[in-house]
C-alpha cells in the first residue's frame, strides 16, 4: 500500500494534477483498494489550490512537499503497522477459535466469554453481540459456516476499529503538518530571495540534504553547487551529455532497422524464462487452471487488467540492437555514463569539483527523466547506478528504507584511493554499452580525471574506437594543478576533453 501512496504523490509533484483515487470498498473483494483515512487526506491536500500552483509552478516546491507529504505518509503507515502488530494475538485467536473442538463449541459460557470479550474490546463498531449469541445458541454451535460467520464479524470488526485509530491520528496530526509545510516552503523561498539563489541551485543543494530544512546545512551544500560558477566547464559538459532520437536533432544515434537474434547453440527450447503481463499466448499453466476456476475466475480477470499474469518469456520476442544497421538524428536527451577518477591525485580541489559535477547531471537525469551510471574507478572500481541510489536515498529519507551503504558524505562520492587503472573500467563501460537489458546501449561517456592513467593496449584503443565510429561519444573532464605539465596521451581517442586548472592552496 505504501507504494501507492508514494506513487499517487509522485504523479502530483511531477504534473500538479491531482490523481484519480478509487475509494469505495466492495465487500469480499480483497484485490480492490479499500478506502482508508489516509487516502482520503492526501487528496485532499492535493486538491488545494495553493500547492498545485506551487508545483506546476517550481520544481523545487514540488520537492520540498514530496519530501514532506512521504514523511507524513510514513509516520501514518507506520502507525498503522503498529496497531496491526499490537492486534497480532487477537487475529491469532480468531484462528484458534475456528479449531475449537465439538466440546468447546458447546460450552456456551466459554462462547459468552468470548463474545464479551469481543464486544467490550472494539464498541461501537459494528459487532452485533446478540446475533452471534442467537445464530450459535442450541444446534446453530454444530455449524462450521455460524463459525467462520463469527470470526469473519469478528475481523471486520478489528479492521474497523485500527481504521478509526489511523483516522484519528491524522486528525491530529494534520493541522501541525500543514503548518510546518507552510513555515519550511515560506523559509526556503526567503532564503533564496534574500541571496539571490536561482531555483536551479537551489534544487542541487537541496537533493544533497536528508529532506528536512535547516539553514546552515542549505548554506554548506549549496557552497558545493557554487563550484559549478566559478568552472563554467561544468555545466558545459552536462548539456553537451547525452543523446536521444529526434527527427530534428543534429547528432546521430545508432539503432536497429529489424530484430537480431541469436539462439545459443545448446538451446533446445525458444523459452527464455517467466515474466508477468496480459498475453493469453503465453500464459503459464496454472493461470490458465485459475481462469477455468469459478471461485478463481474474477483473481484472474484482475491479474490480467493489471498485466500481473505469469507468462512464458520467449527469446524470440528478445530484440538485440546493432551497431552496424544505420543511424537516426539525435537530440541529446539520453543516458550517460559517468566514470570517475577516485585515486588519491584526486583528493581535494578536484574531490569539490567532482562533487559540483554529479549534483549537476544527476538533477539534469532526473529532470529529463534519463539514465544515468557512475564507475567510480582506480586500481579497482565501484559501479553504482545513481538514479536508482537517488530513489533508495529518497525512501531513506522517507524513512522506509534503512540507511544506504554507499553513504554520499557532504556530497562526495566515497574514494577508493591508491594508483589508476584503466582496465576494468573499461571492461565495465563495454558491458553497459553492450547489454541493451541496461538501456545504456547508445549512452554517451564522460571520464573525469587528472588522466595520469597508465595507456592500456591495442585491443582496448580499438574497441573505443569502434564505439566511436558507431556514434557513441567520449567526452573527458582533465582536473589537474596549474602547475602540471604532464602530456595527456588519452586526448586522441576522446570527442573533446574539456580542461579545468586549479591552484592548490598554501598553508604557512
Amino acid at each position: 500500500m505504501n507504494s501507492l501512496y508514494l506513487k499517487l504523490l509522485n504523479d502530483f509533484c511531477h504534473s500538479g494534477n491531482v490523481p484519480s483515487i478509487p475509494s469505495d470498498a466492495i465487500e469480499g473483494k480483497p484485490w480492490v483498494i479499500k478506502k482508508d483515512p489516509l487516502m482520503d487526506f492526501l487528496q485532499k491536500l492535493m486538491g488545494e489550490a495553493k500547492y498545485r500552483t506551487m508545483i506546476q509552478t517550481s520544481r523545487l516546491s514540488a520537492k520540498i512537499f514530496y519530501s514532506a507529504v512521504g514523511k507524513f505518509i510514513a509516520e501514518c503507515t507506520h502507525y498503522e503497522d503498529f496497531q496491526n502488530q499490537r492486534a497480532w494475538t487477537e487475529r491469532n485467536n480468531m484462528i484458534k477459535v475456528l479449531k475449537w473442538s465439538e466440546a468447546k463449541r458447546n460450552d456456551s459460557k466459554a462462547l459468552q466469554n468470548l463474545i464479551d470479550d469481543i464486544s467490550a474490546r472494539h464498541p461501537g463498531f459494528g459487532f452485533d453481540k446478540d446475533f452471534m449469541l442467537r445464530i450459535l445458541s442450541g444446534d446453530g454451535c454444530k455449524e462450521n459456516a455460524n463459525w467462520e460467520k463469527l470470526v469473519n464479524e469478528w475481523q471486520l470488526t478489528l479492521d474497523r476499529h485500527i481504521e478509526n485509530e489511523s483516522k484519528e491520528h491524522i486528525v491530529k496530526r494534520k493541522d501541525d503538518f500543514k503548518k510546518g509545510l507552510d513555515i519550511v516552503m515560506r523559509q526556503v523561498g526567503n532564503y533564496m530571495q534574500s541571496h539571490n539563489i536561482i531555483e536551479q541551485q537551489a534544487i542541487q543543494a537541496w537533493d544533497m540534504m536528508d529532506g528536512q530544512w535547516t539553514e546552515t546545512e542549505f548554506e554548506r551544500r549549496l557552497n558545493v553547487v557554487k563550484v559549478q560558477d566559478k568552472y563554467p566547464e561544468i555545466k558545459e559538459i552536462a548539456a553537451c551529455m547525452g543523446r536521444t532520437a529526434d527527427s530534428n536533432g543534429r547528432d546521430r544515434l545508432t539503432i536497429s532497422s529489424g530484430t537480431a537474434m541469436k539462439m545459443e547453440h545448446s538451446s533446445g527450447s525458444d523459452i527464455e524464462g517467466i515474466t508477468v503481463g496480459n498475453d493469453l499466448n503465453s500464459l503459464l499453466p496454472l493461470e490458465l487452471a485459475q481462469y477455468c476456476d469459478d471461485a478463481m475466475g474474477d483473481m484472474f480477470i484482475y491479474k490480467f487488467l493489471t498485466k500481473r499474469l505469469q507468462t512464458f518469456r520467449y527469446k524470440s520476442e528478445m530484440s538485440k540492437p546493432s551497431r552496424k544497421l544505420g543511424f537516426t538524428h539525435a537530440s541529446r536527451r539520453g543516458p550517460m555514463i559517468v566514470c570517475l577518477d577516485t585515486s588519491a591525485s584526486m583528493y581535494g580541489t578536484p574531490q569539490r569539483i567532482t562533487a559540483s559535477l554529479l549534483a549537476l547531471l544527476e538533477d539534469t537525469a532526473e529532470e529529463l527523466r534519463r539514465d544515468c551510471f557512475l564507475i567510480d574507478f582506480s586500481v579497482s572500481i565501484r559501479p553504482i547506478d545513481l538514479m536508482a541510489r537517488r530513489q533508495r536515498k529518497r525512501m531513506m529519507n522517507l524513512g522506509f528504507k534503512d540507511a544506504d551503504e554507499e553513504k554520499f558524505a557532504k556530497g562526495h562520492v566515497p574514494f577508493i584511493g591508491g594508483g589508476t587503472s584503466a582496465k576494468k573500467l573499461l571492461d565495465a563501460t563495454f558491458n553497459l554499452l553492450d547489454d541493451e537489458q541496461n538501456h545504456y546501449v547508445n549512452a554517451d561517456i564522460l571520464l573525469v580525471s587528472d588522466f595520469l592513467i597508465p595507456m592500456v593496449g591495442k585491443d582496448y584503443i580499438a574497441k573505443l574506437k569502434n564505439y566511436r565510429n558507431t556514434g557513441t561519444k567520449l567526452y573527458g573532464l582533465s582536473i589537474k594543478s596549474a602547475d602540471d605539465k604532464e602530456l595527456n596521451l588519452w586526448e586522441q581517442m576522446f570527442d573533446k576533453i574539456y580542461e579545468i586548472r586549479y591552484r592548490q592552496l598554501r598553508k604557512y
